[in-house]
């Protein structure tokens, strides 16, 4: 599977949603509400995309560039997938508090109020359903 961005060092992100989850694998670690996800980790923003040639996709927005230069939904894309991807292994994160830290986290990269709304309801919605809380 093709994936759109890779960590080039590992990225720290403050998790006060997350402040009573302790998990560490080689890919994420969670300790008192610091959430790092380490170097190497690879997704593929928002999804559903498809990868059609080149820097080319086909799927939902990553948004416009925020003044990081990167896509506004970059960090928040990047955090939902990471505990997507390892939620039946995590203790203590609902489903809720992982739509709750993507919206905050897109409305502090800046994204449009249209994505803030939109992106956090389709999360909510369409993404995985099934969290061990």
């Amino acid at each position: 599977m093709p994936w759109r961005y890779r960590l080039n060092a590992q990225h720290e992100i403050v998790a006060g949603e997350l402040v009573a989850v302790s998990f560490a694998n080689q890919w994420l670690t969670i300790r008192e509400g610091m959430l790092l996800v380490a170097a190497g980790y690879a997704w593929d923003g928002c999804s559903p995309s498809v990868k059609l040639s080149g820097r080319l996709w086909l799927g939902i927005w990553d948004g416009p560039l925020g003044p990081d230069g990167r896509p506004v939904t970059w960090r928040a894309s990047l955090v939902h997938d990471v505990l997507c991807q390892f939620r039946s292994e995590l203790r203590g994160i609902s489903k809720a508090a992982s739509v709750t830290l993507f919206a905050r986290l897109l409305r502090e990269d800046s994204a449009p109020g249209w994505m803030c709304q939109l992106y956090p309801a389709a999360v909510d919605r369409f993404g995985p359903q099934g969290w061990l809380g």
